[in-house]
């Protein structure tokens, strides 16, 4: 697979009953990518609502690591169904256990009051077309290549606030259909790159790779705006705060022209290895 359009065709879990789902996962993976099981049950669950609806904000626990040679089981529970508001919870089943829970609400489009933060200030948007290698000449981040996702990094200008934090532009390989629900469900998967890795950047000093081991707890994501993602997006994200072996970060994304799409949390586990 070489496009971001076809990876998403590939991970969009199979409806096998009526609240039922089986899905698959991009490989060679130690582990499944969070980003990738997030928008597996949004999308299940968006089949199971009515088309006028779309999902305003997901909350989700990462359970247990996923085996990616594994099918996923998923499961909807249609919790509500309201004139203006849905609700469903999505358990995602491996082997007969739990990896990962979320509950996503829905929402009619409706007119209301406005007002929105202003688009930090970062650099040019310039990607290169090389992914980025170690010493060795591997890929540094594999992830990204396995499911068509290109990133280039952004630094704050001089003279910046930013503290613990980090900026980068993402944008998928080749071209998405035209249906906003495919778009959101890009977005959420590339909600889970770079966020966990903001905690770490506060203790530079540290190997992590060598010393500690990390891993998503939780993610929340608020969705602001309809976004497109065939034109590269800014994703923003700051962490206030680690302590008690958990790091917690937060996220924005923004379109090229300065619209918030959407807004996310996360905490992650930093815990140091013991042997």
């Amino acid at each position: 697979m070489e496009t971001f359009q076809e990876v998403l065709d590939f991970i969009e879990p199979e409806q096998v009953g009526r609240y039922w789902f089986s899905g698959q996962s991009i490989t060679p993976q130690s582990r499944i990518f969070g980003g990738q099981v997030l928008a597996q049950c949004l999308m299940a669950a968006n089949k199971t609502v009515p088309e006028a609806m779309t999902a305003h904000s997901m909350h989700a626990y990462f359970l247990r690591a996923g085996d990616s040679t594994a099918p996923i089981e998923f499961e909807v529970d249609p919790i509500r169904d309201g004139r203006s508001f849905a609700t469903r919870r999505v358990v995602a089943r491996q082997h007969n256990q739990a990896i990962f829970n979320t509950s996503i609400s829905y929402q009619v489009h409706e007119d209301g009051m406005r007002h929105t933060d202003r688009m930090p200030d970062v650099s040019a948007l310039a990607f290169k077309h090389e992914p980025e290698l170690t010493s060795e000449g591997k890929l540094r981040y594999p992830l990204l290549e396995r499911y068509g996702v290109e990133r280039m990094r952004a630094d704050d200008p001089a003279g910046s606030a930013m503290k613990v934090g980090q900026n980068n532009w993402y944008r998928g390989k080749g071209t998405l259909v035209n249906e906003p629900r495919v778009h959101q469900a890009a977005l959420v998967l590339i909600s889970d790159f770079s966020l966990l890795s903001t905690a770490l950047r506060a203790h530079k000093e540290i190997d992590w790779w060598r010393d500690f081991m990390f891993a998503s707890l939780d993610h929340s994501i608020w969705f602001h705006e309809p976004a497109d993602l065939n034109k590269a997006v800014l994703y923003h994200c700051d962490s206030p705060w680690s302590g008690n072996a958990r790091g917690f970060n937060r996220g924005q994304f923004w379109s090229q022209d300065g619209v918030l799409l959407a807004s996310t949390t996360q905490e992650g586990l930093m815990r140091k290895k013991t042997r």
